[in-house]
């Protein structure tokens, strides 16, 4: 490459004066520097067609191959300079093309070629002087951005059984990467390393090698998930500076926890103490029921154990879980508290609605006006069947009761009801208190007596249980609640032998009233006769309405025939 341009400064008879005057140049070089000298002879040629001085660009170059020749003129003084500084240098980079650095063949190569430069180059310094002793020029300075020089990846170890000890290609370790911000945070549940390391579990089967890991991009997750700055809030008095709790146990169960132990106006020593004593002063079923659903888990209890911050740092809900797991036994202690206060609220619960079918069965069996009444009906529908298929009967079930308002007389708004309550209170006024006898039996309406047993037998069930592990356990669990849990097994079993004799009135019952004793339900019986009773009200009320209404009737009319006559009685005079 020529290292000025001769077809566009000047016209070819310059090149000779130019080739001409390198030797005084190199020698003047070595008074005044090669860049001054340089300086020097450009000044002097000045292209007269275009007046125009030759380019920065071209003057580095120029600078570097006077540099080159000084070297080589020092290296070996009977070199021919006879050459262009440019021919020079080339032959000096071809002949030692291994002792360049990457830099210095990228230069190089880019000087052989014709591609072009950029054009913001910027302009280096003129190199150095050599020290004393030394024949090699140091390198060139690096150009920021153009031709970085990058050190090569180390090649991979090829034999697959090596331990990369010796080789020296050994996995780097990855620097634990840190955020710069304070980040939000990802709540998750913790696995111990024990569970960890073992070989069927997904971590430990994990590909050790770089290659195959996915590192994440930690720049973003520093720019989408750190916690915005917050303007600080100036507040007035003394800042108390408040440290994070340590806590083992998750967001929502810690919320819910801590909920639950506001209701208590004690510290969470007192409750832990009344589990131990099984006092019931302050833990009712549902207090209970819910403190069973929040005792801790295995994972929780291993990670306060294995804690070993102090007590004042961890969080609320995790003392309270500490003060609990030192009570012996707790979730059992727990459950015979609860089993005995949940036996306590069902007998309180199931005791008034077993006497009160057990009086509805014995009003049933016991009354006298009932029989008495259905007997009239019996004849009345005797009579209105006369010639029918259902007529001649013997007797009926206890459902044609609420067939009474369903046959119509020929007045309206009468039925046959209506008819039989009129009989009554002319000729057996002492059944119209039917409905006092039915009184019992209607408030026993609605209590399911199956439901009840079911309830009643699952309770008894659990007491058991209780009972059982309560004689393998240690003779401090059996002083506190082996006492309380045979009180609620014995009340329990009272109330078993009460549904028993509601059993047997419910046979008497169905054989009274001529119904099946498998398919009697005592809730359909107590249904119906709650509906009669409001029926066989409801047609006495309507009755007395007719009969007020009659006599208003009667008595207007009356006074119209009075009026009358009295008009009459004027109209002769």
């Amino acid at each position: 490459m020529q290292v000025f341009a001769k077809e566009k400064f000047c016209q070819s008879n310059k090149q000779n004066q130019v080739l001409g005057q390198k030797v005084p140049l190199l020698n003047l070089s070595r008074k005044m520097g090669p860049g001054q000298a340089m300086e020097n002879l450009l000044s002097s040629m000045r292209c007269p067609n275009h007046h125009k001085t030759v380019s920065r660009r071209s003057v580095q170059k120029v600078n570097k191959s006077i540099q080159a020749d000084m070297d080589l003129e020092e290296e070996n003084p009977s070199a021919d300079l006879s050459l262009s500084p440019t021919t020079v240098l080339s032959g000096k980079l071809q002949q030692s093309p291994g002792n360049m650095s990457p830099s210095q063949q990228s230069v190089s190569s880019s000087s052989q070629g014709q591609s072009a430069m950029p054009a913001l180059v910027p302009l280096l310094p003129a190199p150095p002087p050599l020290p004393p002793g030394c024949k090699m020029p140091p390198p060139p300075l690096p150009v920021p951005g153009i031709n970085d020089p990058s050190l090569p990846p180390p090649q991979p170890c090829s034999n697959p059984e090596c331990s990369h000890l010796t080789c020296g290609y050994g996995a780097r370790p990855h620097p634990k990467k840190t955020p710069t911000l304070r980040m939000k945070v990802f709540h998750w549940q913790k696995l111990p390393s024990d569970v960890v390391r073992q070989s069927s579990s997904m971590w430990a089967v994990m590909p050790s090698s770089s290659k195959e890991l996915v590192e994440p991009d930690y720049a973003s997750l520093e720019l989408l998930f750190s916690v915005p700055p917050t303007a600080p809030k100036e507040k007035m008095g003394l800042k108390i500076k408040k440290t994070k709790e340590i806590t083992f146990i998750g967001p929502k169960k810690s919320l819910l926890l801590s909920i639950f132990l506001k209701q208590f106006k004690c510290s969470n020593e007192e409750i832990a103490a009344m589990i131990q004593k099984g006092d019931r002063s302050k833990l009712d079923a549902e207090i209970l029921r819910q403190l069973l659903k929040l005792l801790p888990d295995d994972h929780e209890i291993n990670g306060l154990k294995s804690c070993k911050e102090e007590k004042s740092e961890l969080a609320n809900a995790d003392q309270f879980y500490l003060h609990l797991l030192e009570v012996p036994s707790y979730q059992l202690r727990i459950e015979c508290m609860l089993i005995c206060e949940e036996t306590k609220v069902l007998l309180e619960c199931l005791w008034p609605k077993a006497q009160a079918i057990r009086t509805a069965c014995e009003t049933l069996l016991t009354s006298q006006r009932l029989p008495l009444f259905c007997q009239l009906i019996l004849k009345v529908g005797n009579f209105l069947n006369y010639g029918h298929h259902t007529g001649d009967a013997g007797g009926f079930k206890i459902s044609a009761l609420l067939r009474l308002t369903e046959t119509k007389a020929n007045q309206s708004h009468i039925t046959l009801l209506h008819h039989i309550l009129e009989e009554v209170e002319k000729k057996h006024t002492d059944l119209l208190q039917l409905p006092r006898d039915l009184d019992f039996v209607s408030k026993a309406a609605g209590i399911h007596f199956d439901v009840m047993r079911a309830e009643a037998g699952a309770n008894l069930k659990k007491l058991l249980e209780i009972k059982e592990h309560l004689f393998l356990s240690t003779d401090d669990l059996k002083i506190r609640h082996a006492k309380s849990v045979q009180d609620s097994l014995d009340a329990s079993k009272d109330l078993q032998k009460e549904f028993a004799t509601i059993e047997k009135k419910k046979e008497e019952l169905a054989d009274y009233l001529c119904e099946d004793r498998k398919k009697l339900s005592l809730e359909d019986v107590f249904n119906t006769m709650k509906t009669f009773r409001d029926l066989f009200l409801k047609a006495l009320q309507e009755n007395q309405e007719r009969k007020e209404q009659a006599a208003k009737s009667e008595k207007r009319k009356k006074q119209l025939k009075g009026e009358d006559a009295k008009r009459l009685k004027g109209e002769r005079e």
